[in-house]
């Protein structure tokens, strides 16, 4: 499994879930959210985390009471803000960028690659996903504004 952000500026490295691993609360926290907020926020948006608006699905790794606490806690050391729990709608197919552009623009890319292991899939798929134009990211975000409006 991967786990894919876009920001407005860019995209952040793909992060890798082992086939062991059942995520959680626990997981989402440590190896997403830490990593997301302590090392690719601050070099994306440098002195201006002020203008982070933070969204994710309504998982329940994503919606635990662990992760709104370490929300609550980031919001108030980074000045980011973020949709709480509860207004994260259930089933929101036009809401969430990933699903609309991110991975089915690396579905489709990966397509007709001859890959025969999960980590060539997993090698391509790095370098795909951080090649995405960035020219291209400013025009996901406002299709994705005119989506929500909808």
């Amino acid at each position: 499994m991967l786990i894919g952000i876009i920001t407005g500026q860019s995209t952040v490295p793909l992060f890798r879930v082992p086939s062991s691993v059942k995520i959680n609360a626990h997981y989402y926290k440590d190896y997403v959210l830490k990593p997301f907020f302590t090392l690719h926020l601050p070099r994306l948006y440098p002195n201006e985390m002020d203008i982070v608006h933070f969204r994710h699905h309504k998982a329940f790794s994503q919606s635990s009471n662990l992760t709104a606490a370490y929300l609550i806690k980031m919001k108030a050391e980074l000045s980011i803000s973020f949709i709480n729990k509860d207004k994260i709608p259930v089933k929101a197919p036009n809401g969430r960028s990933l699903d609309f552009f991110g991975f089915g623009y690396l579905k489709q890319t990966l397509l007709f690659r001859s890959i025969r292991t999960l980590g060539e899939i997993w090698k391509l798929s790095r370098v795909v996903w951080l090649g995405i134009d960035l020219v291209q990211i400013p025009r996901v975000f406002n299709s994705w504004k005119r989506r929500l409006r909808y």
